[in-house]
């Protein structure tokens, strides 16, 4: 078993690259620690036993393919107090889409008792990309780690990502205490799950690496997939990797949940992949892949950018794989979004799609939300949505108490059914009575 060197908490003139912003997280306050270390050993390329591309089943062959050293960071959150822990680490695969690191650790749910380690596994977070996609050497107008801060993570080195894999498990080792030297990056919390965490190209990478590299290395626990696409990186392909379509092993030996947008629901191979003992696939309704924070500005025949995120029933989903870990006590299975035979989304007579898991905008609307931009002028990962005449909206709702009513039912619909957490209901009822004053509707009882 190959086991990696730790070396930290490094310390520097500035924070941690990708550290919780101070204005958005009061640590002290919450009762949490961040830090970051180094890990560093000999990290393999893997590839195929046959020639030709893995089988879109999943069920992939992989073999040690050339061996490299390397140095890479973890980033660290966990309690100050160890009784404070539950027990289980979030080991978080960075996202390097945008040509550098994009994720914080900003979910609530990580800080009610979990550590979180954001692990920077691929070459584009150390050494950045002009494109989102680009490779070490080239003119770069994305920054990584290294250019970013180069007093602190200057001796950072990557061979490549088709060792990011390995990487990926000796910091699942180091987490877990298996690690050469006595510094403990966990400050000796005892680790009794490992749940492997990433969203969209992330998850693309994490589903290569239960398809290829968990049946050997038997690292994490469990996985925790977001807005994954239906798609994997080859394990011998580069940074640019292009990947290819497959599914999730359904031999995979330890639970998964997969949470996906209303973007995914026809591009993934989920409907090829029905849930099991061991696999979950929750799609949420009317969410884009990515949610814009804000209102934008309207775009052709009213459409805006979508803003309904799934990011509340990916909190659950967090509670729910902890649950099925440590009481063993399965993630609930949910409705699929609805597609006709042609693969297209089914929809009501409003044109919001059928099925899956509906958050309150959903069960009680007041727009159109699509998965898809369409009309938006934005890009086609945000979706769009489309507010309803004022004589739609007078026809759905009677009264503003009635508007009201129906959604507090859809949030409690969504408790019962374990898909949003009782911690996270309030701004969904705030969010509907801030909604529900500039709905033309009558505020007669």
């Amino acid at each position: 078993m190959r086991v990696p060197s730790v070396i930290g908490p490094v310390v520097g003139q500035l924070p941690p690259a990708g550290s919780p912003r101070p204005e958005a997280r009061d640590l002290a306050a919450l009762g949490y620690l961040c830090e970051e270390y180094f890990i560093e050993g000999t990290t393999i390329a893997y590839g195929y036993a046959t020639e030709g591309r893995p089988p879109k089943s999943g069920r992939w062959d992989a073999v040690e393919n050339g061996k490299a050293p390397y140095r890479t960071r973890i980033l660290v959150l966990r309690p100050a107090d160890p009784t404070a822990f539950n027990g289980t680490v979030l080991l978080h695969w960075q996202n390097v889409s945008a040509g550098y690191e994009i994720e914080r650790p900003e979910t609530d749910e990580l800080y009610r008792g979990y550590a979180w380690v954001g692990v920077s596994a691929q070459e584009i977070g150390l050494y950045g990309s002009p494109w989102g996609a680009g490779i070490r050497g080239q003119s770069r107008r994305a920054t990584g780690l290294i250019d970013a801060d180069p007093e602190r993570y200057a001796t950072l080195t990557h061979p490549g990502d088709p060792g990011s894999f390995e990487i990926f498990t000796q910091a699942a080792r180091s987490v877990r205490g298996q690690h050469d030297g006595d510094v403990h990056p966990l400050g000796g919390l005892p680790v009794r799950r490992i749940v492997a965490t990433g969203g969209s190209q992330s998850a693309m990478r994490l589903v290569a690496y239960a398809n290829g590299v968990h049946p050997g290395s038997h690292a994490v626990d469990g996985f925790v997939l977001s807005v994954w696409e239906g798609r994997a990186p080859l394990l011998d392909e580069g940074a640019l990797a292009t990947g290819m379509k497959t599914r999730l092993r359904d031999d995979l030996d330890v639970p998964t949940l997969i949470v996906n947008s209303e973007f995914e629901a026809t591009s993934a191979a989920a409907d090829d992949m029905p849930d099991h003992d061991r696999l979950r696939v929750w799609e949420v309704t009317g969410t884009g892949h990515t949610a814009r924070r804000r209102p934008a500005a309207e775009g052709r025949d009213g459409w805006r950018a979508n803003t309904l995120s799934w990011a509340p029933v990916h909190e659950a989903a967090l509670r729910r794989m902890h649950e099925w870990l440590s009481e063993e006590t399965p993630a609930p299975a949910q409705p699929r979004i609805q597609l006709h035979p042609s693969g297209q989304i089914a929809r009501d007579e409003l044109g919001n799609a059928l099925g899956g898991i509906r958050l309150p905008e959903i069960a009680t609307p007041w727009a159109e939300y699509r998965g898809l931009s369409f009309r938006t002028g934005y890009a086609n990962l945000l979706g769009g949505f489309r507010p309803f005449s004022p004589e739609t909206i007078a026809g759905l709702y009677p009264s503003r108490v009635d508007f009201l009513d129906r959604w507090d039912r859809s949030i409690d619909d969504l408790i019962a059914a374990g898909t949003l957490l009782s911690e996270d209901a309030p701004p969904l009822r705030a969010r509907g009575r801030l909604g529900a004053t500039d709905l033309p509707i009558s505020d007669a009882i």
